[in-house]
């Protein structure tokens, strides 16, 4: 049980249990407590780092004097790392596995190659694993490659500046200018950091604001000059394989992202690694196969008669009270009985993305190669190269070997898609293939472009409670921030906000340790 006594809890369930559809508004006595109690929904990236961060925010050993908080993750699935996943390969894990959902993180993404470092993880790159041709990057129109790596970064470089010109240089200065930009909006050691409140006011404070306004096209042709070549064969490669979004659809600030995915890495074993070491590391309590249904609300009087919101987080199986709920995952994929009032938040349309794995051998004759010239990593072109396809549609989005298994003489390959791939696409990509696996993931949001007339879309990070001067508990929504940018490193900042935030609301008239950029 949390602080309250076993009379207050009898209270709570009988006025809970004969309460039919109207909030619970119990009334009762407390001292004012000295530990926080904070419930998290959702056990991947945002879930398990928010728990982290609260531990070493407001850490138990240190004073008495001192608010220290107790964290309790709920994960409706058996395992942590939400869209961030690993499956054995051919289902024997002696041959290894592979990253399901999430896969990459680039050297830049500060929080989760610390992570790497101070858990003790092996890196590893992500694509060509022990593959005997690893031929690097093929862009696919249906017909041909319009470019494609070589192996010899010279020799590429100078394939990029003959083919898309001055683009490709300015293009990189203007895209380091951007990653510095929010680097130091972000990752400063230092506790004046201030905390964002909403989608708008983080994208103000990291300068970033007139990158979700138009699309990528209109950003970067219309407005700063690159040519239409390069942005549409170089860039949208990288929002394709990415976010499986074209840059006439896509907003700036996503294609952006795309485009940073240089020095990409992955965790040997998974990344899922990570995520479990967070929610290791951070002493919560993890409850697996644990569906919240309904949150409701008590307001509890301290011995002052002040009052101050509570919540009850209530399972199948379970109902406990807290000072503070953090909802870790897409709102509308939780399905929560909210019955009180909330602040809704906008609702922006999750993409849909078909993952296939398979074991076989590839057919590069459906790409009029052979074997030792076929690339290892094949993204299909958008709009508006698309006529090659048949009736303009791309069978799949990526296809990339990101394994081979000698014994077998098999790749394992990873494809994405809008659409499930057939028996009789894969038949034609594949010799023979002795291992198919498919998934479908609501992988991330559209990420369309939103005018400033449009502010209100953005979904609301505050969903309840923390009145100003009157209430410093609340329910908080870290996935609000996922509506403009969806990366595991992001999903580890919104939620060290998230955090800040709590801070900004409980140390005002208590001391709390330094929390600088979240590590110490």
């Amino acid at each position: 049980m949390h602080w309250l006594s076993s009379v207050i809890v009898i209270a709570l369930i009988t006025a809970f249990f004969s309460c039919s559809a109207a909030q619970v508004q119990q009334t009762v006595l407390q001292a004012s407590p000295r530990e926080k109690h904070v419930a998290i929904i959702g056990g991947g990236a945002a879930g398990t780092s928010a728990a982290y961060w609260l531990n070493n925010a407001f850490p138990k050993d240190k004073g008495s004097n001192r608010i220290k908080v107790s964290t309790t993750i709920y994960e409706r699935s058996n395992y942590l790392g939400g869209r961030s996943t690993i499956v054995p390969i051919k289902d024997d894990p002696s041959l290894g596995f592979i990253e399901l959902g999430a896969s990459i993180f680039i050297e830049r993404n500060y929080n989760l190659m610390n992570a790497t470092e101070r858990f003790g993880l092996e890196r590893k790159r992500m694509v060509g694993e022990n593959h005997q041709n690893n031929k690097g990057l093929g862009i696919w129109n249906g017909k041909e490659f319009i470019f494609e790596e070589s192996g010899n970064d010279y020799w590429d470089a100078a394939k990029i500046l003959w083919r898309y010109g001055y683009s490709a240089i300015k293009f990189k200065n203007h895209l380091t200018s951007i990653i510095d930009r929010f680097i130091d909006g972000v990752y400063r050691n230092d506790d004046d950091i201030p905390v964002f409140h909403n989608v708008g006011e983080a994208l103000e404070q990291f300068g970033l604001e007139c990158l979700v306004n138009e699309t990528a096209a209109d950003y970067l042709v219309q407005r700063h000059g690159f040519s239409e070549k390069f942005v549409q064969e170089i860039i949208q490669t990288a929002s394709r394989a990415n976010y499986g979004q074209d840059v006439d659809s896509l907003h700036a600030f996503g294609a952006l992202v795309s485009m940073a995915a240089s020095g990409s890495w992955s965790t040997k074993g998974g990344n899922i690694k990570i995520f479990e070491e967070f929610a290791k590391r951070s002493g919560a309590t993890v409850k697996l196969e644990s569906t919240v249904t309904e949150i409701q609300n008590i307001t509890i009087y301290d011995e002052a008669g002040n009052p101050e919101e509570r919540y009850i987080v209530i399972t199948d199986d379970s109902m406990d009270v807290y000072d503070a709920v953090l909802i870790a995952a897409p709102l509308h994929s939780v399905n929560i009985n909210f019955p009180f009032s909330t602040i809704s938040p906008a609702y922006r349309k999750f993409h849909t993305v078909h993952v296939t794995m398979i074991a076989g051998v590839p057919d590069p004759s459906y790409f009029g190669r052979i074997e030792k010239t076929v690339p290892t990593m094949i993204v299909s072109t958008g709009a508006p190269l698309t006529d090659h396809f048949d009736q303009s549609e791309q069978p799949f989005t990526t296809f990339a070997i990101h394994k081979y298994l000698e014994d077998t003489g098999e790749s394992v390959v990873k494809m994405f898609s809008s659409k499930p791939m057939t028996d009789e696409q894969l038949d034609q990509l594949f010799h023979n293939r002795s291992w198919t696996l498919r998934k479908e993931w609501e992988a991330f949001p559209k990420l369309s472009p939103i005018t400033s007339s449009e502010e209100d879309e953005w979904p609301s990070m505050v969903l309840n409670g923390f009145d100003q001067g009157k209430n410093e508990n609340g329910m908080l929504y870290i996935n609000a921030f996922e509506s403009c940018i969806s990366t595991m490193e992001t999903e580890t900042v919104a939620s060290k906000n998230a955090v800040r935030y709590l801070r900004e609301q409980w140390c005002e008239d208590i001391y709390c340790i330094p929390f600088r950029d979240g590590w110490e």
